[in-house]
């Protein structure tokens, strides 16, 4: 046997394991420069999402019968398979074992098969050697694996996959899409590298384009989590009925989406991932694409949500005390859980592994991680009885501070570790949604009205065409009919104010007016830019720009839509821009950050239109004109579209349709444009056709 899989060497994997995970997670990132724009938007989410969190409870606290809480799963059940989308159909797994190695007590045979069309799923099979006296015919029981976010996916998950076989089980240790052999954008110059930085990059660039057209990247894991289990029913070894799901961080989060979704999960053990959406958005915020799935607070679930809906099957939520994970969310997720396994007759199902230190920290509670897996899944006490015993090698053995890497000929499952390597003709994320795109009949909506209703379906902006209240040039403008944007000011030079517009919730965006020509306005103009400072100040630029333009006989605001000052975020790969969390959490509470940014637009042209509507002649009223370039062009013409005061839209830059977006096989600083489902709906053609001739023309 191979030295590189003895005890001292699995378990020092173990010991390192919480500090692999962090690496792969945060310990990669660019640190983000703190924003005061930034940080009251993501507070005035995190508020809304706090509110449809309270209304979820207050309903969950309304079951009082077995009957509300099987009402309860299947309104959940199909609410989640909304929000994923529709499963692909089974096709032939046409699995192969591409190597075999018997190890002391178990074998392990690497194993490749299709969860979809050539989208090859890379995985690790340990069956355990019998046990003396057992009956040959006898079955094991089997465990599905997930990897946490780590780059070496299955091979970070040998210790726990033996510990596993050593106990009894058949486990099938498989790699994510993102993870070990199967990156979806391989750096070309460094082997088993990727661009798009590390797993949470591949997931989150993986994730925009399915978004696109309504489908959520989990979707994708949840299936190649559910073509494991077929696979392992194809086994003479397994019991088919006694097949179990493990993970730990972005492993526990595919065994919470296997468990909950596909009833075969006979018990399921998720691990520092369950905790609520109140402690995690203040504290860590949004994560992974498939751990922010679209809409999925705003649809009244949470992380509870996904161990209620396994009831009554055998559940173990394993959490440690320091995890970045809040364990004050698993402590209140927990207890909840508790309350609707036992309106099912189930509470002695539901256990809550404990233990000491930080994420991932699994190596002191895995005899108890064991133990529950053994007591719901092996046959009888008396098979269990011929297990080895489970024993801590480092009782014995000197923990070491750099443990030997599983040997690669027996965790490499392709003939060059990657399948974008090996096989040329293998289907990616990118080439299964764009196929799935070719299904999918945009409406293209005829008539301004159903291109508003379509535009407001889809970004979720609030704000209205209105008014304003000013004294002078502050006061309060329209939002929505029962809420108004307070602006404050301060001059800063001779016919330039700096503004600040102020939402209830605490979020704002600044805004410099050239005001010169505001006692005879010949027109408004609104001009969305980025030429502001990191502090919120105008640049030196801007500010001469904008008074040029007064002087000219223009009252011309410039603004910088939200966050204001953009300031940065924890950054998942450098493809994926500024806003890739943000939007994330946006799109968590129902919101989207194009919406956002459309309110702010709008309100803006409120401002605008009342400023120079009371200091024009009343026979005249000076028309609106708006400018944008960049992303915040894409932002304009949705505000154009609704708000139609808007007579001259100027836009620079090219702006692609969303469907040349998923022809893209590997999109730049998508999110601050990515809206969910939009091509359900309309594409960016469609918005220019409903500005018409509204439109300036450009060179």
């Amino acid at each position: 046997m191979s030295d590189r899989f003895s005890p001292r060497a699995r378990f020092a994997s173990l010991l390192l394991m919480p500090l692999l995970l962090t690496h792969a997670l945060h310990g990669q990132t660019a640190k983000p420069v703190p924003s005061p724009g930034r940080e009251s938007l993501n507070k005035e989410l995190n508020a809304l999402a706090a509110k449809e969190t309270a209304a979820r409870r207050a309903k969950v606290a309304a079951i009082a019968s077995n009957a509300d809480a099987e009402a309860r799963q299947h309104e959940v059940r199909a609410t989640m398979l909304r929000l994923l989308g529709p499963l692909p159909g089974r096709t032939p797994l046409n699995a192969q074992v591409t190597g075999s190695t018997q190890l002391e007590g178990f074998r392990v045979d690497r194993v490749l098969y299709e969860s979809q069309p050539k989208f090859y799923v890379t995985a690790l099979l340990y069956v355990p050697d019998r046990p003396n006296g057992s009956d040959m015919t006898t079955k094991f029981p089997a465990i599905v694996m997930a990897p946490g976010h780590a780059p070496s996916g299955k091979a970070g998950d040998v210790a726990f996959a033996e510990a596993f076989a050593r106990a009894g089980f058949v486990v099938l240790s498989w790699d994510p899409f993102g993870q070990g052999e199967r990156l979806q954008y391989p750096d070309p110059q460094h082997e088993g590298k990727t661009l798009a930085k590390a797993p949470t990059g591949e997931h989150g660039e993986a994730g925009l384009q399915p978004t696109l057209l309504g489908n959520a990247i989990a979707q994708y894991m949840l299936w190649d989590g559910m073509r494991a289990v077929d696979y392992l029913t194809s086994l003479p070894e397994v019991d088919s009925k006694r097949i179990g799901a493990f993970g730990c961080s972005g492993g526990g989060t595919d065994t919470a989406l296997l468990g909950a979704l596909d009833t075969r999960v006979a018990a399921i053990g998720v691990a520092c991932y369950i905790t609520s959406f109140d402690a995690l958005l203040p504290s860590l915020g949004p994560q992974d694409a498939e751990q922010s799935i679209p809409n999925f607070i705003a649809s009244g679930l949470d992380l509870p949500d996904w161990v209620e809906v396994a009831a009554p099957r055998p559940y173990a939520i394993i959490s440690t005390t320091e995890d970045m994970f809040p364990f004050a969310g698993a402590t209140t997720s927990e207890a909840e859980a508790q309350k609707f396994y036992a309106h099912l007759g189930a509470d002695t199902n539901l256990t809550w592994i404990k233990g000491p230190g930080h994420h991932g920290n699994l190596r002191p509670i895995l005899p108890q991680i064991l133990a529950f897996f053994t007591a719901h899944l092996h046959p009888d006490a008396a098979y269990a009885k011929n297990l080895p015993p489970i024993t801590d090698p480092f009782t014995t053995v000197l923990p070491v501070l750099k443990p030997t890497p599983p040997d690669p000929k027996l965790t490499q499952v392709t003939p060059t570790g990657q399948v974008a390597t090996s096989y040329p003709d293998a289907a990616t994320v990118f080439t299964l949604n764009r196929a799935r795109a070719e299904k999918v009949v945009t409406p293209h909506p005829k008539g301004l009205l159903a291109m508003q209703q379509a535009v407001r379906s889809v970004t979720h902006a609030m704000a209205i065409p209105g008014s304003c209240h000013l004294e002078g040039l502050e006061g309060s403008c329209t939002l929505s009919p029962s809420a108004t944007v307070s602006i404050a000011g301060k001059d800063i030079a001779p016919g330039l104010l700096e503004l600040t517009f102020t939402y209830p919730g605490g979020s704002n965006f600044h805004a410099l007016l050239g005001s010169s020509a505001l006692s005879q306005p010949k027109y408004g103009k609104l001009l969305l830019t980025n030429e502001f400072d990191k502090t919120g100040e105008p640049t030196p630029s801007l500010r001469e720009k904008v008074l040029k333009q007064s002087k000219e006989g223009g009252v011309v605001l410039a603004m910088q839509p939200r966050p204001s000052p953009q300031g940065n975020e924890e950054s998942k790969a450098g493809v994926l821009g500024e806003f890739y969390l943000t939007e994330l959490r946006a799109e968590l509470t129902g919101r989207t950050l194009i919406g956002l940014r459309v309110d702010d637009t709008i309100v803006a042209a409120n401002y605008l239109a009342t400023l120079t509507t009371q200091h024009s002649q009343p026979a005249h009223t000076p028309r609106l004109a708006a400018e944008a370039s960049g992303h915040y062009a894409l932002v304009l013409l949705h505000a154009a579209v609704l708000d139609t005061r808007l007579k001259s839209v100027l836009v620079l830059g090219e702006i692609i349709n969303y469907r040349d977006l998923i022809a893209d096989p590997m999109p730049r600083d998508a999110p601050e444009d990515i809206l969910p489902g939009v091509l359900k709906h309309y594409d960016v053609d469609d918005l220019y056709q409903a500005v018409g001739t509204r439109l300036v023309p450009t060179k």
